[in-house]
């Protein structure tokens, strides 16, 4: 079953290549040297702090597990992640927009960074502390980074 899914990713990632290979130069768009430079900064950044909260996703049941909470405590902790999530995901947008983008990116990497610190405490409600500050870093990675993008690519556009 596992050859599968690499049979499928490696057929899409080939129509993928394919598609992106055909454009014409009249479907691609002309930046300036600058936000291409921006760019790509954006993208090896984006990435590592994607993979950073990708990375840690499947292990943290298990850590809470062997710290010796069950399914219930487990599932506490999971939903006042979420919990936050969502219900700061409904602001931080608008604060990243007044306080600044790349602050707020900043602001993200900071409660990430304590998010995971509290991850070594045994103590629970520490680590409900850090699963309320992942729900906010979360909210952070998917809003403040690409509206920073977006914000930039309009300023060449508006000043070229």
């Amino acid at each position: 079953m596992e050859i599968f899914y690499f049979m499928v990713f490696g057929c899409l990632a080939a129509v993928v290549a394919a598609l992106e290979l055909s454009k014409a130069n009249r479907d691609r768009i002309n930046t300036s040297p600058a936000f291409n430079a921006f760019k790509n900064n954006y993208l090896v950044v984006y990435s590592l702090m994607m993979a950073g909260d990708w990375l840690q996703g499947p292990y943290v049941y298990y850590l809470y597990s062997q710290y010796g909470f069950g399914k219930g405590e487990i599932g506490q902790l999971f939903i006042a992640g979420f919990g936050s999530s969502m219900l700061f995901g409904t602001i931080v947008g608008s604060l990243a927009d007044k306080q600044g983008r790349r602050r707020a990116c900043v602001t993200y990497c900071i409660t990430y960074i304590l998010s995971c610190i509290t991850k070594h405490s045994p103590e629970y409600k520490v680590l409900m502390l850090g699963r309320v500050l992942g729900g906010i870093a979360t909210s952070l990675l998917f809003s403040a980074f690409e509206s920073w993008l977006v914000a930039e690519h309009f300023k060449v556009l508006i000043f070229n």
